[in-house]
């Protein structure tokens, strides 16, 4: 009883100290200020952060400090400025790893800062301008990718907002931020540049979002069939999700077509997500759910058509092609089966199911960002990838303070184990995350 009473106390007085940092009077502005940190450990085991690695095991303690100030004049305009600290412990993954982009470590960056003007629906165009991360939907065209410790995409944008009652199209143009220890601040990387078109229908019964997205990579070192090159890429399609009967069943989908070129290939290539759940209203409201996920792959690497799906600007880490990441919206048909449960009103358990195979036997297995890890240019290999089995549970234990457990095993197929070493593969994760 004395334990449950100081509890009470502890996160009472937290609810105070936490809502003393919302609309802070300063002059005409109102100022809020928030904080997480979030630690997390990892053991992998015959993968590391990059890829499926037979041979090697790693774990890591993950520690990531994100603080926040929000400056607000009215409902006109807003300054938003986000610190992030980001720290790898133990794990045998050096910088030299990462030549581009680190995932694990940046030390004290400015994760995002920008300025937004005429906030609210009563302007029908609004204005935001700055280092920002932009998300869509469910993320998985457009998205941050927050479970990496540095996060997957941040950019350098400018965006116009046009709205009215019924429809919201937000036009940008930007370049991603390469996540950097060694430098301060963090810079845009030097390709590609986007241009991005996404409208949001706001009055349907349901979610109803169409975009377009223009990537330019002219450095020249895009690989083609036949060499390396420029890449110019266009990807159209569209978003649904919706619920139905009582909420007892939800749906989702989405569609992209891709065209352009990559180097001196024509590109042409598709990618598409559809999924249904149904959630019985009994306890633990158990939710039972099938979908799958298709990117298309590359037919014939000689033909001067490249086939292969990039997967746009999208979330890759946050549990749409397994919690082990070993795979990528490219090449792929992922067919998934998940239960999900609720033992108590502030917990969930997920168990999910993947059978992942390759879209085209003659293309390559890849990982998260476009990434060939292995490929049979013969197609003799035959297109089984292997099965994932995902377990987690979340647990929000009071206001702001979320613990979460899991696990995964990777049982290789037919593929894997034609084209090298093939151990099944391991990953354990406990993590907790405080938030103001």
């Amino acid at each position: 009883m004395a334990v449950v009473l100081l509890a009470s106390v502890v996160e009472a007085r937290a609810d105070t100290f936490r809502d003393a940092l919302k609309d802070i009077p300063a002059g005409p502005f109102l100022l809020t200020v928030g904080a997480q940190l979030r630690l997390r450990f990892e053991y992998d085991d015959q993968f590391n952060v990059k890829q499926y690695a037979p041979g090697t095991t790693d774990k890591v303690l993950l520690e990531r400090l994100m603080i926040q100030a929000d400056l607000r004049w009215k409902k006109w305009a807003r300054a938003f400025v986000e610190l992030r600290d980001a720290h790898a412990f133990f794990t045998h993954m050096a910088q030299s790893d990462f030549p581009k982009a680190n995932p694990y470590n940046d030390h004290l960056d400015i994760r995002q800062g920008y300025v937004e003007a005429f906030l609210d629906d009563a302007h029908p165009v609004g204005l935001k301008v700055g280092r920002q991360q932009i998300s869509y939907g469910d993320q998985r065209v457009f998205g941050p990718g927050q479970w990496g410790n540095t996060g997957r995409w941040c950019f350098d944008a400018a965006m116009v907002i046009l709205r009215n009652r019924d429809l919201r199209l937000d036009l940008w143009a930007a370049r991603p931020v390469e996540n950097r220890p060694q430098r301060w601040p963090n810079r845009w990387a030097a390709a590609p540049t986007l241009a991005v078109a996404y409208l949001q229908t706001r009055t349907l019964p349901f979610r109803l979002d169409l975009f377009y997205a223009m990537k330019y990579d002219g450095t020249g070192t895009v690989q083609g069939e036949a060499g390396k090159g420029n890449l110019l890429s266009h990807s159209i399609g569209f978003q649904f999700e919706g619920k139905a009967v009582s909420d007892i069943l939800d749906y989702s989908g989405t569609f992209v077509y891709q065209f352009g070129y990559r180097a001196s290939d024509r590109l042409m290539a598709m990618g598409a997500n559809v999924r249904f759940g149904a959630t019985a209203p009994v306890a633990w409201r158990p939710r039972l759910a099938a979908q799958f996920t298709w990117g298309s792959g590359d037919r014939d690497p000689h033909d001067g058509t490249a086939g292969t799906f990039d997967g746009v600007l999208g979330g890759a880490d946050i549990y749409f092609y397994g919690q082990m990441n070993l795979f990528y919206w490219a090449n792929l048909r992922d067919y998934e089966a998940d239960l999900h449960l609720h033992p108590l009103q502030a917990m969930e358990v997920r168990v999910e199911y993947h059978c992942f195979t390759l879209d085209q036997p003659k293309d390559a297995w890849y990982t998260t960002g476009l990434k060939p890890l292995r490929r049979d240019p013969t197609g003799r290999s035959g297109r089984e990838l292997g099965h994932e089995l995902d377990l987690r549970a979340t647990w929000t234990a009071c206001r702001g303070v979320d613990l979460m457990v899991g696990y995964s095993h990777f049982f290789p197929g037919a593929f894997v184990r034609a084209t090298g070493a093939a151990p099944p593969g391991n990953w354990v994760m406990v993590q907790t995350t405080w938030s103001l």
